[in-house]
């Protein structure tokens, strides 16, 4: 089938695409939330982004994988939309396949294709409809949260259901891996799987119930950071998922400072019923060091904090600054 990917940077879908059976026609790159992608800052940023790629600050960016691979781009931002509808009808595409999109797909564009368009959703649907699933399930602890392909309608992340598979995780795993797991291991499979079927007519959807169990997967805002975790009730366990789960963004702690400014802490182990005498000016969630190292004080426990000067570090600091990334 004609495949147009809609996608936020070289995602863990677009080479699984590319190397399948089916054309990739086109790939459409969603900007962040609310950015125009018609000012020159952000055509700018696009073109910087380029040049970091191509020395290793940044990972390489989707403009040029589809420079290299002669397929189409196109930059999706707040007034896409009739732009947008041209140059998708023009591709002709069959179906468009959708993961990681910073707003949602409007009628005009997914009712365009033939097929219509389906999305990859990092969670076991209905459950984590929403922006940002996998800070929820590391909020709540979900230990088996899933992954989901979905046609695409003018709800959020309840149109029906094509494959979905349910995915035990150990606690303490980082995004990182958890996504590769995810969305790498299983739902690339799941949409593979969905494409055959769709392509040959024999398509099983099941519909999803109007309300979710779960609260909205929402983004949370910067001022929320620091209030996030409930130091005085959690057990150490939840807090050591939640801090390793979120540790390149998630600023619950102090971060390092001095030499060390910019840089993050890595969230190592964590130390189980702390039973010595606290000093009453140390309060939970406050960040100290003792002779082994630095840790964060929990009330049942220690969680160890690591951390190592690095120049490309610095030079990534810097390339968010211009990438907001």
């Amino acid at each position: 089938m004609r495949i147009l990917i809609i996608t936020q940077g070289v995602s863990r879908i677009v080479a699984p695409l590319l190397n399948s059976s089916h054309d990739v026609v086109g790939i459409v790159e969603s900007a962040p939330r609310g950015i125009d992608e018609y000012s020159v800052s952000i055509r700018s940023k696009v073109k910087l982004r380029e040049l970091f790629s191509s020395i290793g600050i940044v990972p390489a960016s989707l403009v040029s994988l589809c420079k290299y691979n002669q397929i189409p781009y196109f930059l999706m931002g707040s007034r896409s939309g009739h732009a947008l509808r041209e140059w998708v009808s023009a591709l002709s595409p069959d179906i468009i396949v959708v993961y990681s999109m910073s707003q949602l797909l409007k009628k005009e564009i997914f009712s365009l294709p033939k097929f219509g368009a389906i999305n990859l959703h990092p969670s076991y649907l209905p459950k984590y409809r929403g922006p940002n699933p996998n800070f929820w399930q590391y909020y709540f602890m979900e230990m088996e949260p899933g992954v989901s392909v979905h046609y695409i309608d003018e709800s959020e992340d309840a149109g029906d259901i094509l494959y979905q598979k349910k995915v035990r995780l150990p606690l303490g795993i980082r995004s990182h891996d958890k996504q590769n797991i995810l969305v790498s291991e299983h739902g690339i499979t799941l949409i593979l799987k969905a494409l055959e079927v769709i392509e040959n007519g024999t398509v099983d959807r099941l519909p999803q119930p109007k309300n979710s169990p779960t609260p909205r997967a929402r983004n949370i805002s910067k001022s929320e950071h620091s209030q996030i975790v409930k130091w005085e009730e959690w057990p150490i366990e939840r807090i050591w998922h939640l801090m390793r789960g979120t540790e390149p963004w998630l600023n619950c702690i102090q971060q390092p400072s001095g030499v060390f400014k910019g840089h993050r802490w890595i969230i190592s182990r964590y130390e189980k019923d702390f039973s010595s005498k606290v000093n009453m000016e140390m309060h939970f969630g406050q960040v100290f060091k003792d002779c082994t190292g630095y840790f964060v004080l929990c009330r049942d426990g220690k969680i160890r904090l690591e951390r190592s000067f690095s120049l490309k570090v610095i030079l990534k600091i810097l390339a968010r600054m211009v990438f907001r990334i």
